[in-house]
């Protein structure tokens, strides 16, 4: 079996990396693309790290079990299925129940530290990153966790200021240098799949 294809995906909160994803595997196809979430591996909440202020931090790369994520990228890196976490944002627990995901030709990684980490960016075949003005970022994470995740506008207002933009600043955007190639996310989403696949060797989407 040929190795598939690990094409990362990151940009800050907000900017559209699960809609690029979504995007490209729409267009590749379930038999040749899969996508693979960063966010399936948050750690349980009473493992989480601290702010200054003692909330916690999720927003850091220690908020991931990257143990657990490197081993399971790794595995599916040579072809293995994988059972991988399900994380209940409502309770910041992860479930008992887990999904099964095969590896495809081309996989899909998304998540705010895909460039962030090191041992992540290691094993990427091609490195996206995804711009998007901070104000912008800012609203569609609101209108998000209102919307999918229960959060109050007060919460995610003091979560942003808290931790999300400083964690932003020091952690997810200085990993923009290490993108093979930067897309706006101001673009359509359809402009941002081709900038991506127009990057991808032919051979891989035969």
């Amino acid at each position: 079996m040929i190795k598939p294809f690990f094409i990362g995906l990151a940009g800050g909160s907000g900017s559209g990396k699960t809609t690029l994803a979504q995007a490209l595997h729409s267009h590749l196809g379930i038999e040749k693309a899969t996508i693979f979430c960063l966010d399936w591996y948050y750690n349980d909440i009473q493992q989480q790290p601290k702010s200054a202020d003692g909330s916690v931090n999720f927003d850091h790369p220690h908020a991931l079990d990257q143990q657990l994520l490197i081993t399971h990228l790794d595995l599916l890196k040579q072809g293995q299925e994988l059972n991988v976490p399900i994380y209940d944002f409502g309770t910041h627990q992860r479930l008992k129940l887990t999904k099964r995901i095969s590896t495809r030709q081309l996989v899909l990684i998304e998540g705010l530290h895909v460039l962030s980490l090191e041992t992540v960016r290691q094993i990427l075949d091609l490195k996206v990153y995804i711009d998007l003005p901070d104000d912008v970022r800012f609203i569609r994470r609101l209108l998000r966790d209102q919307a999918e995740r229960g959060r109050s506008l007060e919460t995610v207002i003091n979560q942003y200021l808290t931790t999300t933009r400083p964690m932003h600043l020091e952690w997810v955007a200085p990993s923009r240098q290490f993108a093979d190639v930067v897309v706006s996310a101001q673009d359509p989403v359809s402009k941002m799949a081709q900038m991506v696949l127009d990057r991808i060797q032919p051979g891989w989407l035969a």
